[in-house]
């Protein structure tokens, strides 16, 4: 077994990955994007991956909240921050733009595994932290101005209340 951190490790002998006490497989997520805006085109894609990467953001809030009662939402968030890193999504930065139990909040993704500002791929990281945040902030959130910045290979977005 090899500890690539206190919240990941990899056991080649078992062929287990995983990060934040969660099982994860590493898989080319750039192209399962691309497959997907091609088989089914790219709304579909889009509306797929943001249903699959919403209810995933919102059961790893909901389990690290319940493993860490007393932690705050700064710490929650960092530690989130720090487990979508190891799986290998980029660096992420998270920016609470007005009060933390308000929003709306910046989300920028630094050297992201997944790029693009449409399709699949733009929903891939962001529609995560709109599951995650929908939890921790209790109240609906939805990622809004997508964009991808190549030469600064930065992806952000704000996530903000549905209304």
């Amino acid at each position: 077994m090899q500890v690539l951190s206190e919240e990941a490790f990899w056991d080649a002998e078992k062929g287990v990955l995983r990060i934040g006490g969660q099982r994860h497989t590493a898989v080319d997520a750039q192209t399962l994007c691309d497959y997907l805006d091609t088989l089914v085109g790219p709304k579909v894609a889009e509306v797929i991956v943001h249903n699959l990467e919403f209810r995933l953001g919102k059961l790893d809030a909901t389990r690290f909240r319940n493993e860490r009662p007393q932690a705050t939402l700064q710490e929650l968030v960092e530690y989130l921050a720090k487990t979508a890193r190891l799986s290998g999504l980029g660096i992420t930065t998270v920016t609470f733009l007005e009060s933390e139990k308000s929003g709306p909040v910046q989300i920028e993704i630094a050297n992201p595994s997944v790029k693009g500002s449409a399709g699949a791929a733009k929903e891939f990281g962001f529609s995560w932290w709109a599951g995650v945040m929908t939890t921790l902030l209790d109240k609906q959130m939805e990622p809004i101005n997508i964009s991808y910045d190549g030469e600064k290979n930065l992806i952000s977005c704000r996530l903000v209340p549905r209304v």
